[in-house]
């Protein structure tokens, strides 16, 4: 959709621990959907960030609860007091792409087995908090099936918990698709809406379920009237609650409803929500005191900086201007008499040039194509290709569900020059591509068309056998299936003038990034694409001091971090990301970000996604942080962690008074260095032993603006309710008495103050 404010993505909102901010863009999105006739808006998503692998771990906000219930209950409100209807997503437990769908023809979709308290306490508090105290007129349910029954069909989770519990009077409605598997059980069991479409089953083998498949149910009985009556009044209701039906929507879907007001509060989020992970020896903020030579580097320092997902949450706009950050900081450096050069260094993380047949011996490929989705065969026809782009296979190879198919390519590939090669792979679906038997990229399950990257150091005039094996099973979109392989060969020359440039300059930033959105669960182990890796080794060690700037779907692992002197995490920062950048780089604003999720130093302390299509959560409670603790494990960069530019202090003594109702703990915030910034002041709750809860737990937070040697009260406050725990024997809340230690500091694992009391 055009003509539309492309935000940061819903994690950089979250780091921001700012809820204030969160009502703002809630409210500005309402804007925009209106502006563009819509009237309800499909977000906010809500799931816990159980693995940073997850595709849109960008597009949800945090691995813990409460931090996602705040900011979930703040974009709510904000969205529907400007007259639409939120609809907070996906319920429940949609932690992983990987299956969310199935694969053809069953479309048998990965069932997570998880247990109530696990449910109760981590994955549905968001949902809860939507629903019951920012009113949510309406939420989706998720694709995958929980505890042995699709969600959007699921009676506990709708009818009992959503509906019955919690008093939920909106409509719930299905995501696109493969969420409504039929028509009966999904209307009986609390289904309201199968997500508009029409019939699937010309693509996907699916009916419409609802519509006529309705009317016929309810005329034989299986589903009641009465049931259709309560589908309607529960359309209706939030459209005269948000006042959808005084003021219908005006707006049409060519209005351009960027503003000026929309570009501020974009750029606003990325200054907020950018996270400061290191920054040694002062190196930043950026002053003509400390730096006379600054060099940028990367692609992502330009207009094509990844500053926003390709499917799901985000909006890809052709008319969006993106401020680059290499622009930004050079105009800036112009005015403070710095020198501001850029080089590439690195090709990026988009699609590459097809690699053309020249490349090939003989100028062409083998192909085979076969009429199953795994290449067991039979053989459907064997040719030649000059190269493999998405659009070369038969076109009667796929008419619609379930026919699939799959190919395989085999050559001799020929490079012209020596040195790293970078290869991407464009499309949808599975693609492994080898060569001389070395796996070098591969595409895993996308249901969305996506860009994978691998690299290979070749010798230039040498054969290497080639072979890339694709299958369309996990595609989704329909007609748009089928792989282009592009490459961008070695280059010595962008080599030697990144070397030469980083050798010079008393100052090195670095831009590295990932490319990850819904359909595709990060597959690299949390790596970044490509050998970014080695490239900011390798030009750190030719820097004086060097920055690094990471534009990221969530957590990435950092083998170079003792190599730099400075991490920034930028996330997916929208359009106004050079902007923010410059802002926070020459020390206009103090970074004020803090983690919504924990960064791993090793992909093994992280929980991983695989394929299996039945994933018990065996983790129960632990997830994130609690993983991190309960396991005595050391992150690499904890939960809520965030640096400034100057420093702060809590003073104690911890003071902990409680009443029936709530509990507050207060001290006092000393900035004690000499710079006006933000600091988040973060409560952590410690259970009684025989709770059996995670060894700490997040249970309040603020954010206070402090003046040089200035003095704030902080005073936080939990519910008593808040500190109950589900008990599965009485299947209900339970409070547990005993001893609770109440935790003050700056992240998770930086606790200042501590206090235990009975209770």
């Amino acid at each position: 959709m055009n003509n539309v404010t492309t935000f940061p993505a819903p994690v950089a909102a979250a780091a921001s621990w700012n809820t204030t901010l969160q009502y703002t863009f809630g409210q500005a999105l309402a804007e925009e959907h209106l502006g563009k006739g819509r009237n309800v808006v499909l977000a906010p998503t809500i799931n816990i960030v159980r693995s940073p692998s997850w595709a849109r771990a960008a597009e949800s906000f945090s691995e813990d609860p409460y931090l996602t219930a705040r900011m979930a209950v703040a974009g709510v409100k904000g969205i529907q007091s400007t007259g639409a209807v939120a609809c907070p997503k996906h319920f429940a437990a949609y932690n992983q792409d990987t299956n969310r769908f199935g694969l053809d023809p069953g479309w048998d979709t990965v069932d997570i087995i998880a247990d109530k308290r696990a449910l109760h306490e981590l994955y549905f508090p968001a949902f809860k908090a939507s629903v019951q105290e920012a009113k949510a007129g309406s939420v989706m349910c998720s694709y995958n099936k929980l505890n042995g029954f699709f969600a959007c069909e699921n009676e506990w989770l709708l009818n009992k918990t959503l509906k019955s519990e919690w008093g939920f009077d909106g409509f719930v409605v299905a995501d696109w698709y493969f969420s409504t598997r039929s028509t009966v059980a999904a209307a009986n069991n609390g289904l309201d809406i199968s997500m508009p479409g029409g019939s699937f089953e010309s693509s996907y083998g699916f009916p419409a379920y609802y519509g006529e498949l309705l009317a016929e149910a309810v005329a034989n009985g299986s589903v009641p009237a009465s049931r259709i009556d309560d589908m309607v009044m529960r359309l209706w209701r939030p459209m005269f609650a948000v006042g959808a039906i005084d003021e219908p929507v005006s707006g049409h879907s060519l209005a351009n409803v960027r503003t000026r007001e929309h570009l501020d509060l974009a750029q606003k989020m990325a200054e907020d929500g950018t996270v400061l992970l290191k920054n040694e020896k002062a190196t930043l903020p950026i002053s003509k005191k400390k730096y006379g030579k600054i060099a940028v580097f990367g692609v992502d320092a330009t207009n094509e900086s990844q500053v926003t997902e390709n499917h799901g949450g985000f909006v890809i706009d052709s008319t969006m201007a993106v401020q680059a950050p290499f622009d930004a900081l050079k105009a800036r450096g112009e005015k403070e008499g710095i020198i501001v050069n850029y080089s590439e260094a690195y090709p990026g993380t988009g699609e590459f040039d097809t690699v053309d047949s020249t490349y090939f011996q003989n100028g062409s490929l083998q192909v085979q194509y076969y009429t199953t989705s795994d290449w067991s065969g039979p053989v459907n026809q064997s040719t030649t290709v000059h190269n493999i782009t998405s659009a070369s296979y038969p076109s009667e190879l796929w008419v619609s569900y379930p026919q699939v198919w799959s190919a395989t390519y085999t050559g001799k590939f020929i490079p012209r020059t020596s040195g790293v090669h970078y290869f991407s792979m464009t499309g949808q679906g599975d693609a492994l591509f080898y060569l001389d038997n070395t796996l070098v990229a591969n595409m895993s399950k996308a249901n969305f068309g996506n860009t994978i990257q691998g690299t290979a150091s070749l010798l230039a005039g040498t054969e290497y056998s080639l072979q890339l094996n694709y299958s369309m099973g996990y595609s989704l979109s329909t007609g748009a299936y089928g792989i282009t392989l592009g490459l961008n060969q070695a280059d010595k020359t962008r080599d030697l003038e990144a070397d030469a440039l980083a050798s010079e300059a008393d100052l090195s930033i670095i831009f590295a990034s990932d490319r990850w959105s819904e359909g595709n669960d990060n597959n690299l182990n949390l790596e970044l694409p490509g050998d970014q890796n080695s490239i900011i080794s390798r030009l750190a060690k030719k820097s004086q001091r060097t920055i690094v700037v990471l534009n990221t779907n969530s957590a990435v692992l950092m083998p170079w971090i003792d190599d730099v002197d400075a991490v920034l995490e930028a996330w997916y920062g929208g359009q106004q990301i050079g902007l923010a950048l410059e802002r926070l780089m020459y020390g206009d604003i103090s970074p004020s970000g803090k983690l919504p999720v924990t960064f791993p130093k090793t992909i093994e302390n992280a929980i991983q996604i695989y394929g299996d299509i039945l994933t018990p959560y065996e983790e129960g409670l632990n997830v994130g942080y609690r993983r991190f603790d309960s396991l005595n494990l050391e992150p690499l960069f904890p939960f809520g962690h965030g640096l400034t530019y100057t420093s702060f202090r809590l003073d104690g003594p911890l003071r902990v008074q409680h009443c029936a109702y709530n509990i507050t703990a207060s001290a006092s915030l000393i900035n004690t260095g000499t710079m006006s910034a933000y600091q988040v002041v973060q409560l952590y709750v410690s259970y009684p032993d025989v709770a059996d809860e995670p060894p700490k737990l997040l249970r309040a937070f603020e954010k206070f603006l402090v003046a040089p040697d200035g003095v704030q009260s902080v005073v936080l406050a939990v519910k008593m309710e808040d500190l109950n725990i589900w008990n599965e024997e009485v299947d209900d809340w339970r409070f547990v008495s005993g001893a609770y230690t109440f935790m003050l500091g700056f992240s998770a694992g930086d606790i200042k103050l501590k206090k235990t009391v009975l209770l």
